[in-house]
């Protein structure tokens, strides 16, 4: 794949060295004091998939600075991790991680807003800054962003369904065990869902129009929202949604060819080229005379402590070296994801059938919520959706009891 480089340029580096020696943009004899305290070494924690290829990326700014970088690795409790250390006045200098811990985070007072001039702002995608916006600050700098996609065996299911009552359909014909997986699990599964819930008008927190959410105006149980339940309800007895579909299912059973559908993220694809499958990724197919499937929209990026050792350097790593396009299309090319840079997302999209189907169908995506209530949601909407699979609740019930869980929780935080 062409790749157009842009690194880190050598104005960047003296300003760069610059901040180390000064340590301070606003003069006086603060420099002095910044310049002996700091330790000349900026502290990244990241989880397992992005460690070993952020200890490579870094080699880069090593050279270039002088400042020695260390990456360490924090399996599965990442966030966890960082806020019990950051609350302790401890800690990396940068987190790497999902946009949508910003509004927790910033509400805690564990990360400093990112100073990104106009320009910077210009150049990344609308959408991935959005996601980092708390409160009208901008917390973190985006690298990347997913979403859900439909994968289609293309020998099993030729033509792309325009709506879901299409794929159901296709999918039948295609004589496969299933219909279609998609993640639910006997505890239901909110993100693989909401595509489908979006699709029928349902919305989990009122948007102001401005992309501010209301955690007081819940719409889980709005007229939209049951009725994506029942269509939950309806689908799971017709056994195309079924709570023993899991992340330990789905991708083998369409990688088997055991059905012509999966909804999944770029995550499943190594496995389903390993396979030689000949596929296709486009949009998740909204219902007929309803909305677009509008998948959650997850942004990666760089966070700065607000307990960083060496906040001034964190700073311009991520404002400068982050947000230079050939580091971005080395992310992208290690995590398969599309970055967040404009430039760099034309660039990786190329000729890269995958990623412009991935991006495609992310047109309608919505960032996923970050403010805090939306930690509320997880748990009750999930339930909520695996009773109307099962047929335990019906679908209206099943939207209640979810929202009305939603609403004692939020008032209770």
């Amino acid at each position: 794949m062409r790749r157009r480089t842009l690194g880190i340029t050598a104005a960047s580096a003296a300003a760069l060295g610059a901040a180390a020696a000064c340590g301070s943009d606003d003069g006086g004899d603060s420099s002095s004091e910044e310049t002996s305290a700091f330790s000349g070494e900026l502290v990244i924690w990241a989880d397992e998939t992005r460690t070993s290829v952020l200890k490579e990326f870094v080699k880069d700014f090593e050279t270039s600075v002088g400042v020695k970088v260390t990456v360490e690795e924090h399996v599965e409790t990442l966030r966890e991790d960082f806020l019990t250390a950051a609350e302790q006045g401890q800690g990396p200098d940068i987190v790497v991680g999902a946009h949508d811990w910003s509004g927790q985070f910033a509400a805690d007072g564990v990360i400093s807003p990112v100073t990104l001039a106009d320009d910077k702002k210009a150049a990344l995608s609308e959408a991935s800054v959005k996601a980092f916006t708390v409160d009208g600050n901008v917390y973190g700098v985006p690298y990347a962003l997913e979403n859900l996609a439909l994968i289609r065996n293309t020998d099993l299911a030729p033509t792309a369904p325009a709506t879901f009552e299409e794929l159901v359909t296709a999918g039948e014909a295609a004589g496969t065990d299933e219909v279609l997986t998609m993640e639910v699990g006997v505890d239901g599964n909110a993100y693989s869902a909401y595509p489908l819930f979006s699709s029928m008008g349902g919305y989990l927190f009122k948007d102001d129009g401005t992309g501010t959410l209301d955690p007081n105006d819940v719409g889980v149980d709005s007229e939209g929202g049951i009725a994506a339940f029942e269509k939950f309800a309806e689908l799971g007895a017709a056994g195309v949604l079924k709570t023993t579909y899991d992340a330990s299912n789905v991708i083998p059973f369409f990688v088997d060819q055991k059905t012509a559908f999966m909804i999944s993220g770029p995550w499943a694809l190594t496995d389903v080229q390993g396979a030689g499958l000949n596929y296709e990724v486009t949009a998740i197919p909204g219902f007929e005379g309803e909305g677009p499937a509008a998948p959650f929209l997850g942004v990666q990026g760089f966070y700065v402590s607000a307990t960083a050792a060496n906040a001034v350097f964190a700073q311009e790593f991520v404002t400068n070296y982050v947000l230079a396009e050939d580091l971005q299309l080395k992310l992208a090319e290690a995590g398969g994801r599309l970055p967040a840079l404009t430039a760099a997302a034309e660039t990786y999209s190329e000729g890269n059938t995958d990623v412009q189907g991935f991006a495609a169908a992310g047109e309608d995506a919505v960032p996923m919520p970050n403010i805090p209530a939306m930690n509320a949601v997880w748990e009750p909407f999930g339930r909520a959706q695996a009773d109307a699979v099962d047929g335990v609740s019906t679908g209206e019930e099943a939207a209640a009891t979810a929202a009305q869980s939603i609403r004692d929780a939020v008032a209770g935080s």
